[in-house]
């Protein structure tokens, strides 16, 4: 039988929803395993260490899996705010044959707004720029926005 280490546990529990509590940015809870509550996680300020109330951390000293588990949600979240979605602020090649010879052409109407369509020179095929949000309920920003909140409140 195969030892699963204390950070393969910390990942576990960083990827199970709502087992982590950020109170803020020094101090978490995290639930027990067993189902035995929760243990309060501090990081200390002088050291930059974290302390936790788990039997592990206090009895044998070591970095158990609920500092695993902060230490990735917080990785996770730094990769979160790093990413920038950065805007298409102009189309200079056709998405098809890669021509430059492109001209404006009309807008598609849908019910987030007017799309600008895009006619190439060159193969004569029409085309907009996809954006990922193709046949979603909300517009794009309200998409964003929501994982935004969600990705810095939960890890």
């Amino acid at each position: 039988m195969a030892l699963v280490t204390r950070e393969e546990r910390g990942r576990t529990i960083a990827d199970t929803p709502n087992q982590i509590q950020r109170l803020d940015e020094r101090f978490y809870k995290v639930a027990s395993q067993s189902g035995n509550g929760m243990y309060d996680v501090v990081k200390k300020r002088e050291s930059g260490g974290w302390l936790c109330t788990c039997p592990d951390f206090q009895y044998r000293n070591v970095q158990c899996k609920h500092i695993w588990a902060i230490q990735l949600s917080q990785a996770v979240r730094k990769a979160v705010e790093a990413r920038v979605i950065e805007p298409i602020t102009g189309i200079d090649a056709c998405i098809y044959c890669k021509s430059e010879k492109i001209k404006k052409d009309g807008l598609r109407r849908n019910k987030y707004g007017d799309i600008q369509k895009f006619r190439c020179l060159t193969c004569g095929r029409y085309f907009t720029i996809n954006f990922g949000f193709e046949r979603m309920k909300h517009n794009p920003q309200g998409i964003t926005t929501a994982m935004q909140l969600y990705f810095s409140a939960n890890h």
